[in-house]
């Protein structure tokens, strides 16, 4: 707009026109217009503006009390400049909290996951050394096994403030992605599932999240595609798994309930060093590609 980016130089043309024609042109009026612009910019922006302005009400003033009305009106009109100013500010960071917030919440999700995978791994590592141990008498297994339940104790002490009721049932993986399919074709939605590649063990951790992501894509679908047809490809790369949700319907919001969205998988990918590309695709519709590197 060509106000906004030329404030100034229209505001010079306001007041040289006020010099210029009769008293009785409210020029005035005009020139509040661009003053706002300048005051949302600057409060000094501003000021120096409506000096300006009452320079020239006092060269063509026709009556006392037009000085004092000019002054009225400018002083009205930074004030709401600059409230508008604030108001965005206070907008902007309580979206920001707001992302923080969620962001911490997603985190602490992600931890409590890993904590469980991890613990598996650790107390299985714990059974083998024992076992180990009690077969050959060996005593460096034997510490193994002592270490193994240390760290388990440290962890459960670490996180029991993450622990809830919730986080007691098994974590899924992408072997229960056949359910977040069904719910969507029961809302209405006609999705398709693929795998491609040949299908590998994952970590715990990576298994879980990989299943979260691909539920957050499915629920944006779900609620913001309009029922558009929609696909879910998991493929097995030899270094990398990559997810795959397209849909022909519209875009995402960046928060939903449970993992909030966009936000749950920017850290979900990020955790595990991966990328994720969230975007319109070509023609219409929506795409959101994420990939995890195995060895993160």
């Amino acid at each position: 707009m060509l106000l906004r980016r030329h404030p100034i130089p229209i505001l010079v043309a306001v007041l040289a026109v006020g010099i210029a024609v009769p008293a009785a042109i409210p020029w005035v009026f005009a020139a509040l217009v661009p003053l706002y612009v300048l005051a949302e910019r600057d409060l000094r922006h501003g000021v120096a503006a409506a000096a300006a302005i009452l320079l020239v009400q006092l060269v063509k003033m026709d009556h006392p009390v037009e000085p004092i009305s000019t002054v009225v009106f400018s002083a009205a009109v930074i004030a709401v400049a600059r409230y508008r100013v604030l108001q965005r500010a206070a907008a902007a960071r309580e979206r920001e909290l707001l992302f923080e917030a969620a962001a911490a919440e997603e985190r602490l999700r992600i931890a409590r996951e890993l904590h469980d995978a991890v613990g598996h791994d650790v107390s299985l590592m714990v059974v083998q050394a024992e076992a180990l141990a009690a077969v050959t008498g060996d005593e460096r297994a034997d510490a193994i096994a002592a270490l193994g339940r240390r760290t388990m104790g440290e962890m459960h002490r670490t996180l029991k403030v993450l622990r809830d009721d919730a986080d007691l049932a098994p974590q899924p993986g992408l072997n229960d992605l056949g359910g977040v399919i069904e719910d969507a074709r029961g809302a209405g939605v006609p999705i398709t599932f693929t795998v491609e590649g040949a299908p590998r063990p994952l970590p715990g951790g990576l298994d879980a999240s990989a299943y979260r992501i691909v539920q957050e894509a499915v629920t944006n679908v779900i609620r913001h595609a309009g029922g558009a047809a929609a696909a879910v490809t998991v493929h097995y790369g030899d270094d990398a798994l990559e997810l795959r949700v397209t849909d022909e319907g519209g875009e995402p919001s960046d928060t939903n309930g449970g993992g909030h969205g966009l936000v749950g998988m920017r850290e979900r990918v990020a955790a595990f060093n991966g990328t994720l590309q969230v975007g319109p695709r070509a023609g219409h519709g929506y795409e959101v590609r994420a990939e995890l590197p195995y060895t993160a």
